[in-house]
């Protein structure tokens, strides 16, 4: 038997249940972004959302409605929210996930299924009979290999890298005549400029030489962890092991004329990001976090 669902149930407890949404991922300078329908916690690497099911008022010739019909209109409102969440995702900065979708059924069709697939982490009938579930989804693994440009590709150079992260206890090898020794990854500083983040950020400096970008990354880490991390802070992102105990941090000094999701950095941070070897392989394997100003302080 089907749900029988009116409007209100489904917008009022959409509403109600966004809070502790929100509210579970601000802790240790986290990038969240709250939406309607769900969140998308950019540091985590995560989208949740919530579905509900409220039972409707019964007719005395209608037999209620059973627990599991009432868990698949909540999982089915979840998937909902789900695929429009993702929509909102920049994948770089002329194009969303949703303008992906709108381009091609079999894109959709295949958002549809990762949705279909995505974790229950959250399940409550509460005392009226009202069923509320959390679903969650990577935006690695499955995610990341279905979404991510194709231009992305191996790089056989970083397959000697372990993909493991770094041990933050381990110091750094050492690399001759670079500032001393090697950096262990990247930190953008990308505050009060009103940057916004994607799923394939771009760097460039002031002479637009790309420093960081899709052709700089293997697919085998892209894909993994993402090509960047993201943080509210710089505590946050000095944390991160994906950037290892030593990372070189630079300043963005304002986003591309292509969207808020590409940045800019000085032509001599990126002429330092070029000169070693040890450096592009660092960025091959995508260990880059990227701070950016909470929606709170935009």
């Amino acid at each position: 038997m089907k749900v029988k669902l009116t409007f209100f149930h489904i917008l009022s407890l959409s509403l109600l249940l966004g809070l502790p949404i929100a509210a579970s991922g601000v802790t240790d300078g986290p990038l969240v972004q709250v939406l309607n329908t769900g969140c998308i916690d950019w540091s985590a690497g995560t989208i949740r959302v919530r579905g509900i099911a409220a039972p409707a008022t019964m007719h005395d010739d209608e037999p209620p409605d059973s627990p599991s019909d009432m868990l698949d209109a909540a999982r089915r409102t979840a998937q909902s929210n789900l695929i429009e969440t993702a929509g909102v995702i920049p994948i770089n900065a002329v194009s969303r996930i949703a303008d992906r979708m709108a381009q091609s059924t079999d894109f959709r069709d295949g958002l549809i299924s990762l949705a279909r697939n995505a974790s229950l982490t959250h399940q409550e009938y509460l005392s009226d009979g009202t069923v509320e579930i959390e679903l969650t989804m990577n935006l690695t693994g499955g995610f990341s290999q279905f979404v991510l440009p194709e231009e992305i590709r191996q790089v056989d150079s970083v397959v000697t890298m372990t993909a493991a992260e770094p041990d933050a206890g381990m110091p750094a090898k050492p690399a001759e005549g670079v500032d001393g020794g090697a950096f262990t990854g990247l930190i953008i500083d990308a505050t009060g400029i009103g940057a916004k983040p994607s799923l394939a950020p771009v760097v460039v400096d002031e002479s637009e030489d790309v420093v960081y970008g899709p052709a700089f990354v293997s697919r085998e880490f892209a894909v993994s962890r993402g090509m960047s991390g993201f943080a509210t802070t710089l505590a946050a992102a000095r944390s991160d092991k994906r950037v290892g105990p030593r990372p070189l941090v630079v300043k963005a000094i304002r986003t591309r004329s292509t969207g808020e999701t590409d940045l800019v950095v000085s032509s001599a941070d990126g002429a330092r990001l070029r000169s070693s070897v040890v450096h592009l392989n660092f960025l091959k394997a995508c260990r880059v976090s990227i701070v950016m100003d909470s929606e709170a302080d935009q």
